[in-house]
């Protein structure tokens, strides 16, 4: 290693890619828990207790893809492929996450627009809730998510084409 703080990375792996804009997850975890790095600001380790992330092409839009990873469908199929840890813990490695189904839409889709607009509309609310100070507006907040959460799912089972009776089966 060279500079000053040669001692800080252990193991040089993908350096140059962390700087850029992502979506990462963790690669351990109760349910799907994908974020949205749109700096390229965040960092984080790999392995075991670290995470993975996820590099798009310019023409695919993170947010779009963000809604479909943290939908309950894609969690749904991930746990059916996915390994299975102690105390209801599932992988998200690679080797799991790139065989989740993902139905491309183009940016001029309705569809498309309208999974950006609630996944933007998350986003901020997520950040409101992070700087809230009172539990009034906190309660305000865990509604409003809740309900743009479904809203997503539904867009969701709308794009996949599910029927009421594998929606049912997915939120089982």
């Amino acid at each position: 290693m060279k500079g000053d703080s040669w001692y800080g990375y252990i193991y040089p792996k993908a350096l140059d890619v962390m700087p850029l804009p992502k979506i990462f997850t963790p690669d351990i975890a109760a349910h799907s828990a994908f974020s949205l790095d749109d700096t390229g600001d965040i960092f984080f380790t790999g392995g075991v207790a670290g995470g993975y992330g996820i590099l798009f092409l310019p023409e695919y839009s993170r947010e779009y893809m963000l809604g479909l990873l943290n939908s309950r469908l894609l969690e749904w199929f991930n746990r059916r492929i996915a390994t299975q840890m102690r105390g209801g813990y599932y992988s998200y490695e690679a080797r799991f996450i790139r065989n989740l189904p993902i139905i491309v839409s183009t940016r001029e889709s309705t569809l498309h627009s309208r999974m950006v607009g609630l996944v933007e509309q998350m986003l901020a609310l997520q950040a409101r809730r992070a700087a809230a100070q009172n539990p009034q507006e906190l309660e305000l907040l865990a509604r409003q998510i809740e309900a743009t959460d479904r809203a997503i799912d539904a867009l969701v089972y709308q794009l996949y084409g599910l029927s009421e009776a594998e929606i049912k089966i997915v939120e089982g």
